[in-house]
């Protein structure tokens, strides 16, 4: 597009990184691309046992005195598609679809997050006109399910004076503090019956419509948990007819609001049309309550065979009354930074293994107590249940360096350069520049990017101009720091 000028070459190689699967856990293919992109431009590069990336690029004549920079950004993706496509991340291709001034994929997650941050980096590694000093690059890999490539950082590793994260998702925004987290896996014990006589019929309950989207980002604005409106739905259709539940099953990341949940009961053929009437009228209900957060709330009921197998009735009281009691959602706000979750959670994962129903809880908070104590609290309604909870994937919060000399350079620069003032925050999601901060105590740290618009979800899209204006920016930037 026309508003694309220095930023040609960072779609192009958006656009080949696109062909690469990335989801977190299969990343070796775009990790060995970025290792011959560098290989190719004869610079040193180490991929360490996990795909973790580090390239290092000698200072521009004449910059060798200036401090050192790290440029830093993860290669995987969240792999999220709409419930009739057919795309395979193992394999396909993610497309490219420019309207106006945005790029979208093909109702699946485009990857602009962190994608576009790690095409700025080797965009910027090729051109021999950019003015920088010591530089090191480093591609950290399974950011969006743990931030593994981060915690596998070694002490030497890496170095520099100044670290610049590519992973905010507004322009003109400057992250300068994250939020912490952990997970909680409560498993329930899967106990099977065999549907009871008189349960003749089988009918299929799915929530769906709903937006979903970042637990980090979109929490805030209290949208739908499909995991657990079914479950609410759910209780209520046990206190008025006997059910049996044969399979509950929702949400597909642990980052994501769950967008869409499906149980099947075994229920008696006489109690099917007022079921069915129950749900309009619940649908209505749910409809109203979230008419502003998810006005796309659906209820799908469908006839299917009746189950042969159903849950045993203590399965079924402990996985409704756990999703039933547990937070969901924003639990706090900060008391110091207007407008910021402090601490949330998000009943991200139901699903079933062999033996178990396991309930994926994933929780953040800047303030440690409050993470503490939201933890604890989802693992004693586990144990009050008597069912098994394991606290998992610890990360720690960015903690704010208030008046760095990075912070004060970038923010003058980006105010010299743009009309919209640069807008310095902290974020409820994490960033790798917590954990990353344990290896580096010592380094300066910043984050910022273009605009992306619902990540994690098949509506993902990222503004054109926005990533102009922030290579520009970004290259203006290394030529200036002091």
């Amino acid at each position: 597009m026309e508003t694309i000028v220095q930023a040609k070459r960072v779609l192009e190689i958006f656009k080949e990184m696109s062909q690469i699967p990335r989801e977190s856990g299969n990343e070796k293919g775009i990790s060995d691309y970025i290792v011959n992109f560098a290989k190719n431009l004869g610079l040193e590069v180490h991929q360490d046992e996990i795909f973790n990336v580090v390239i290092k690029k000698a200072a521009s004549p004449g910059y060798e005195n200036r401090p050192s920079i790290i440029l830093q950004g993860h290669i995987d993706m969240v792999c999220v598609k709409d419930h009739d496509s057919n795309h395979d991340f193992s394999k396909d291709p993610i497309a490219n679809i420019i309207e106006g001034e945005w790029m979208h994929a093909d109702h699946t997650t485009l990857g602009a997050d962190n994608g576009m941050g790690a095409a700025m980096m080797l965009a910027l590694l090729e051109d021999e006109s950019q003015q920088h000093g010591p530089m090191q690059l480093l591609f950290t890999t399974n950011e969006e399910t743990g931030m593994d490539g981060a915690f596998a950082i070694k002490e030497g590793q890496v170095t520099g004076d100044y670290l610049l994260n590519l992973d905010t998702e507004v322009e003109h925004d400057f992250t300068v503090s994250c939020a912490g987290g952990c997970h909680v896996h409560v498993k329930i014990p899967l106990l099977r019956d065999n549907n009871q006589p008189g349960y003749d019929a089988g009918l299929s309950i799915t929530v769906t419509g709903l937006k979903g989207g970042h637990s980090g980002i979109e929490i805030n604005e209290q949208r739908a948990n499909a995991n657990q409106v079914l479950t609410r739905v759910l209780y209520d259709i046990q206190q008025q007819y006997p059910i049996s539940l044969a399979s509950f099953e929702g949400g597909v990341k642990h980052n994501a609001i769950p967008s869409k949940a499906v149980a099947v009961l075994s229920v008696r053929s006489e109690d099917v049309a007022a079921i069915k009437t129950l749900l309009a009228y619940q649908e209505k209900q749910y409809q109203h309550e979230y008419s502003v957060q998810d006005p796309g709330l659906t209820f799908v009921v469908e006839d299917v065979p009746t189950p042969e197998i159903v849950y045993a009735e203590d399965t079924t009281e402990a996985l409704i009354t756990y999703i039933y009691l547990a937070q969901d959602g924003v639990h706090s706000v900060s008391k110091s930074i207007p407008n910021l979750v402090e601490t949330s959670n998000n009943i991200a994962i139901v699903r079933e293994n062999q033996h178990t129903i396991e309930i994926l809880i994933s929780i953040r908070s800047s303030n440690s107590n409050s993470l503490e104590f939201l933890t604890k609290k989802m693992m004693l309604l586990a144990k009050a249940l008597g069912v098994a909870a394991e606290r998992t994937g610890g990360y720690p919060a960015w903690e704010y360096d208030k008046g760095s000399k990075l912070e004060e350079q970038a923010i003058s620069l980006h105010n010299e350069m743009f009309d919209t003032p640069a807008n310095v925050n902290a974020i409820h999601a994490g960033l790798e520049c917590g954990l990353l901060k344990g290896v580096l105590p010592n380094t300066q740290m910043i984050s910022f990017g273009p605009t992306i618009v619902s990540p994690h979800t098949p509506t993902e899209r990222v503004h054109l101009p926005s990533v102009e204006n922030v290579y520009v920016y970004l290259k203006a930037l290394l030529a200036k720091l002091q």
